[in-house]
């Protein structure tokens, strides 16, 4: 009778005991947690596989999700044992049913602590892999922050798209948007203030991030946001084409989609195949698609946001470079960067990358990124040219594989993030970064010469880790004050919403400057064995680039 009442009043907590595990009383109904110490003695809660949409299976395969159904009993929260489907791995973890979040927080609420600042963090894997399950934020929580990490459906499950009212995808961004709402609605339960969340991702997690930025819905759910390497602006992040990758998908459990054009027949097909064949067609296809001129990276993902029609559950109905050019965005103080050479890490065989650099070479106009839109040839070749000129004044690029590495970088994710920078930063406060700190903790150990030398993802082993994984003691000083100088970095914006908001040594006591383009200066914090302040972010390549999409006579662009 008393729990019935606690739900019903859905403010209170019961952090009752039963053999030492911490208690929740939800809304939905009540779950049971861990207690938990990082290697640095922080005490803290940790709960685990927490529900916060009913499962989408069967009739709500690719539908929008939906809040969880009620429950009287305990729910076990200790162990996240699911992921989303994965394309490429088919772990036995994978699951439809997968619609959940972990919550690691240092406190829960009394009357002697004030509620705490909290960091959601959004996965990145390409919108085809990665989950919130082996994601453990024990340096934040070392931090005083709550800690909150997502699972969203991947793949054709959270991102087919028939292109029209049918399914109109977008799934997987509607399960980060419900997830956000949950964490604001509940993260008072946790110890954590509603009022100061901060949503941060890297890669595919930080275009979610800049998704969610474009969702009105998602107003007043968080206050700030951290862009890892990637926005709604990467080539990666956005396809065109959904509508004949859904139908040449389903060719592959049904070969008379190969004709077969009807949208109704389609999902009605796909909602009754059992999602290991959907996942496995979803495998097929990727490996019988890719090729130089198609490649993922540079042209899109073949499962990622759309734009939508006009529907009751729309995400998204205009393209993302011109709802951010207006100003139609949510406005929160946003710190985003790059790693210093991010495509390291997609061209780790020299022999491959002067294979491809020299089909390249051979096909000029196949350099001409998708958005500029460009559909003759002859232009197509012409502008090739020019933007091999930026790179190697006209040679071959397979004689400079270097060179190659950096084209690939900026027109991947360098040229993106920034221009999203430049734009952003007339609408709220902007901080920008680029980590080129080169250390010994594990991460693409790839160089050639004329490239920079940190890989995409090299960030993320200085944030993120759990238990053991935690300890750096083996690794150089250096090493060490790196990791200390991200965490201070990335944990002071999420309290103050500024990087360096007072003087700190371990920070060299720098003071972080905003972003504004209105002198023609670009400042931003290079982050290597030092913090230096600099000016203009890849100054050699990104200007010629600029003047070359102005010189098209054209705007309306998605990506850039």
């Amino acid at each position: 009778m008393v729990k019935k009442l606690l739900v019903a009043l859905s403010l209170l907590i019961n952090v009752a005991s039963l053999l030492g595990a911490p208690e929740i009383i939800l809304p939905n109904g009540p779950i049971r947690g861990k207690e938990a110490t990082t290697i640095k003695n922080t005490h803290y809660y940790a709960f685990e596989k927490i529900p916060y949409a009913t499962p989408p299976v069967g009739q709500l395969r690719f539908k929008a999700p939906i809040p969880p159904a009620n429950w009287d009993e305990p729910l076990d929260t200790t162990n996240m044992d699911v992921e989303c489907y994965q394309q490429q791995f088919n772990k036995e973890s994978e699951s439809e049913d997968c619609l959940y979040l972990n919550v690691f927080t240092p406190q829960l609420p009394d009357d002697k602590n004030d509620p705490i600042p909290v960091m959601v963090y959004i996965h990145g894997g390409g919108f085809v892999g990665g989950s919130g399950r082996h994601t453990y934020g024990d340096r934040i929580v070392d931090q005083n922050l709550v800690f909150v990490a997502i699972n969203y459906r991947l793949g054709p499950f959270g991102f087919l798209s028939t292109q029209d009212e049918v399914i109109p995808g977008n799934n997987g961004l509607k399960d980060q948007h419900l997830a956000l709402k949950w964490v604001h609605d509940n993260i008072n339960l946790f110890g954590g203030d509603p009022d100061k969340i901060t949503i941060f991702g890297q890669s595919a997690g930080a275009a979610s991030c800049a998704y969610q930025l474009l969702n009105q819905q998602n107003e007043g759910l968080f206050r700030a946001a951290i862009l890892q390497s990637g926005t709604f602006l990467s080539p990666w992040s956005f396809q065109r084409r959904a509508r004949e990758i859904a139908f040449d998908t389903a060719a592959f459990i049904n070969d008379t989609f190969k004709t077969n054009r009807d949208s109704q027949t389609l999902f009605e097909f796909l909602q009754s195949v059992d999602a290991k064949a959907l996942d496995r067609a979803s495998e097929q296809y990727h490996d019988t698609e890719e090729n130089p001129n198609d490649t993922e990276i540079l042209h899109g993902f073949f499962w990622t946001p759309v734009v939508e029609v006009k529907n009751p559950d729309a995400f998204l109905t205009k393209k993302m470079y011109g709802l951010l050019q207006a100003g139609n965005v949510i406005r929160v103080p946003t710190l985003l960067g790059i790693t210093s050479e991010e495509n390291l890490a997609f061209n780790t065989d020299a022999a491959t990358l002067k294979n491809v650099m020299g089909i390249y070479d051979e096909n000029l106009g196949w350099l001409v990124p998708h958005d500029m839109a460009v559909t003759d040839e002859t232009n197509r070749t012409n502008i090739g040219s020019k933007i091999r000129e930026i790179y190697t004044g006209g040679e071959p690029l397979a004689e400079h594989l270097g060179d190659g590495v950096r084209y690939s970088s900026d027109t991947s994710f360098t040229r993106s993030v920034i221009k999203h920078a430049e734009i952003y930063s007339a609408l709220a406060d902007t901080f920008f970064y680029q980590f080129s700190y080169d250390g010994e903790i594990p991460g693409f150990d790839v160089h050639y010469d004329g490239a920079e030398s940190v890989a995409h993802s090299e960030d993320y082993a200085y944030i993120f880790c759990g238990g053991t994984d935690c300890d750096v003691s083996k690794y150089p000083q250096s090493d060490q004050t790196t990791v200390d100088r991200i965490i201070s970095i990335w944990t002071n914006f999420a309290k103050y919403q500024n990087p360096t908001p007072e003087p700190s040594e371990l920070l060299q006591n720098i003071t972080w400057p905003l972003v504004s383009t209105e002198n023609g200066d670009f400042l931003y914090v290079d982050i290597n064995e030092n913090l230096e302040i600099r000016n203009h972010p890849k100054e050699a390549t990104y200007q010629k680039w600029v003047e070359l999409y102005d010189s098209l006579g054209y705007s309306d662009f998605d990506t850039y």
